[in-house]
């Protein structure tokens, strides 16, 4: 060994440390902020919390009455002919249907408790189009009484509309709910195929009844469809389908329905873009779906009547909720978590959406990766599992944006009653629905005579209360 080599040290792995309380101890990203959010449809968010509590849902009537208006212009500059059924399932709060309403919508229904929710409110039953996999017989012939616009949906309410259609001295005139492969699962529980021209012989039986009209057609492509090429596709097949039906079976299709499912920009889950980058504009959507119908009008009989059904694209972003953080722990790994007062219960669409959330301020603390979770005893009362806010401690609120589609019509009662949704509009703030007592979920039982005993005798179930 020569005296180089013996001066020469041996090579020995490297080993790293990370720096505590460093910039590179943090994920790449967490320096970022959020911005905070202390005013709700320009009401201060603190005061709104201290009059209503927490949680609170608040929903903005101007925002409201802006995404209806966008909508109907950009439908009727492409067919004049237009007609907005609100889609009731989306949000049936009453207040919101009656401003939907105020705006010139029809109601789009698919249960007897919708339907009887906007003949509640005023709306005539023929300004209702009632749709949906199963309606009661009561149901139907109460619809058809009242004029409304009944969509079929199977070969069985088909059977059992053409024995009441039997069974009358007028007419009944009906759509048809038909289904169109054009998605990836396919939409396929509703209606009548086209592919397999099932639709084809549902019309034709139809057809054969002298007291049974079919006056349109009707597909739902389904629900959150960011391509607007969608509905282009859906329109094309609806007037091919309409086209041949006029020459074959002498009938007049008045109408032609592309149901809703219209994107909002709230992010769906496990997507690489956040929502408001892939969805299309409410343009969009008119323009793919009037294009075609304009080409093919000539060909109709007479022009057919264009209905939508749209319901988050008009109520989503119009609603936001609010929420207290209640406590903040570590959970596995180095994540905190922020138990927020508002779970799944009342937003069960974060069970698919990356809600935005927003803290109400910022105290110039560290930003630090949260997950989000509500106050049930669940595993899965999880709101956001990664999301970036400055440091929180319990007493914060928070601000959920976009949360007007289906959070209501979908929430429960379970381990917390619902709370407060209140309305804002240009006279102040109003009480929609009041929050929920214990009564709201007890008042409908009954204890049975032999459960009543010295112990149970003071329950509110036995007369005691």
């Amino acid at each position: 060994m020569t005296e180089a080599e013996e001066r020469r040290e041996s090579y020995e792995t490297p080993e790293l440390h990370s720096l505590p309380g460093s910039v590179l101890a943090r994920p790449p990203g967490l320096e970022r902020r959020i911005a905070p959010m202390p005013r709700v449809a320009g009401w201060d968010v603190k005061d709104l919390a201290a009059r209503f509590g927490s949680p609170l849902c608040v929903i903005d009537e101007r925002v409201l009455r802006a995404a209806y208006q966008r909508l109907d212009a950009a439908f009727r500059a492409g067919w004049k002919d237009t007609v907005i059924a609100a889609s009731i399932k989306t949000n049936y709060l009453s207040a919101v249907v009656a401003i939907l309403r105020s705006m010139g919508a029809w109601g789009e229904v698919v249960s007897g408790f919708e339907y009887r929710l906007c003949r509640d409110l005023g709306i005539p039953g023929g300004q209702i189009v009632f749709n949906g996999p199963w309606k009661s017989d009561q149901e139907l012939e109460l619809a058809f009484h009242e004029g409304a616009l009944v969509n079929l949906d199977s070969d069985d309410e088909l059977e059992r509309v053409i024995k009441m259609a039997r069974a009358r001295q007028g007419e009944l005139r009906v759509g048809l709910r038909v289904g169109v492969e054009l998605n990836d699962a396919p939409w396929d529980k509703f209606g009548f195929a086209v592919e397999n021209d099932h639709a084809l012989e549902a019309a034709r039986v139809i057809a054969r009844e002298k007291n049974l009209i079919l006056d349109g057609l009707h597909v739902h492509v389904g629900t959150y469809i960011p391509d607007a090429g969608v509905y282009g596709r859906a329109c094309e097949a609806l007037i091919g389908l309409g086209l041949r039906l006029e020459r074959e079976l002498g009938v007049e299709i008045r109408h032609i329905d592309l149901g809703g499912g219209y994107a909002s920009r709230n992010t769906l889950r496990h997507t690489l873009l956040p929502g408001e980058a892939i969805a299309a504009s409410a343009e969009e959507y008119a323009r793919a779906i009037t294009v075609p119908l304009k080409r093919a009008a000539a060909q109709f009989r007479r022009p057919p009547r264009l209905f939508i059904e749209p319901g988050r694209i008009l109520v989503d972003e119009a609603a936001a909720m609010i929420a207290t953080v209640r406590a903040v722990k570590r959970v596995s790994g180095q994540q905190k978590a922020a138990l927020v007062d508002c779970g799944v219960h009342l937003l069960p669409t974060a069970f698919w959406y990356e809600h935005e959330i927003r803290p109400v301020e910022d105290r110039g603390q560290a930003v630090e990766n949260y997950r989000v979770v509500g106050p049930l005893c669940m595993q899965i009362d999880v709101l956001r599992e990664s999301a970036l806010l400055p440091a929180l401690r319990a007493g914060d609120l928070l601000v959920i944006r976009d949360a007007g589609a289906y959070n209501f019509s979908q929430s429960m009662q379970f381990i917390h009653m619902r709370p407060n949704y209140v309305l804002v509009h240009d006279g102040g703030v109003d009480v929609i629905r009041e929050r929920e007592a214990d009564a709201c979920v007890r008042a409908p039982e009954r204890l049975p005579p032999h459960l009543i005993n010295a112990e149970t005798r003071g329950s509110i179930l036995a007369g005691g209360g």
